[in-house]
This record gives C-alpha cells, sequence and structure tokens, in this order.
C-alpha cells in the first residue's frame, strides 16, 4: 500500500465503517414479518428473487439498514412497489 493509502486507513472513524452492504459479515436477512410481507405479494417475490445475489443483498440492507421502523416499513413498500413492475430500485438499477 502507498503511504497515502495507509494514512487514509490509519484516519478512518469506526462510526463511519461498515455501513454499505458489502461490509457486512453476515448475509443481511429481512426479519419474519417483513419476509411474509414481501412474499405475499407472489409477482414482486418471483422478480426479487430471480435477481442477482448483489443485487438481492443491496435492497435488503437498504430496507434493514434503516434505524427508525417507520422508514424500513417504506422502504420495504418501496422494494415491493418496484418489484412487482419488474423494476429494480433506482439507486440499484444499472445505468446505461
Amino acid at each position: 500500500m502507498q503511504p497515502a493509502g495507509t494514512a487514509a486507513f490509519e484516519a478512518r472513524r469506526p462510526d463511519r465503517s461498515g455501513s454499505y452492504s458489502f461490509e457486512q459479515k453476515a448475509e443481511p436477512r429481512l426479519d419474519a414479518e417483513q419476509e411474509r410481507d414481501f412474499r405475499a405479494d407472489s409477482d414482486a417475490w418471483a422478480f426479487f428473487t430471480r435477481q442477482p445475489p448483489s443485487y438481492r443483498r443491496a435492497g435488503v440492507w437498504w430496507v434493514v439498514s434503516a434505524k427508525r421502523p417507520e422508514t424500513r416499513a417504506r422502504r420495504l413498500g418501496q422494494l415491493i412497489e418496484f418489484s412487482r413492475a419488474g423494476r429494480r430500485l433506482p439507486p440499484l438499477a444499472p445505468r446505461g
């Protein structure tokens, strides 16, 4: 590693690390109620499960990483809505 990279690594803040889905050691999971609600919409669930693992992981992390319960519920609703329409969430969709 170059000196600038070492300095940046040493200057990292623990409260700013581990906030992205790919930084998580454990696979993010919906709780039982969230998964039940998602599976209740069979078209949305079928679309979501056909997506690549990287998208599913990021989508679930986007839902479960919200701090407030109402934000998690809103995000789950959006994930279900976009999946039902056969679309990926805009921040996670390929650009092109």
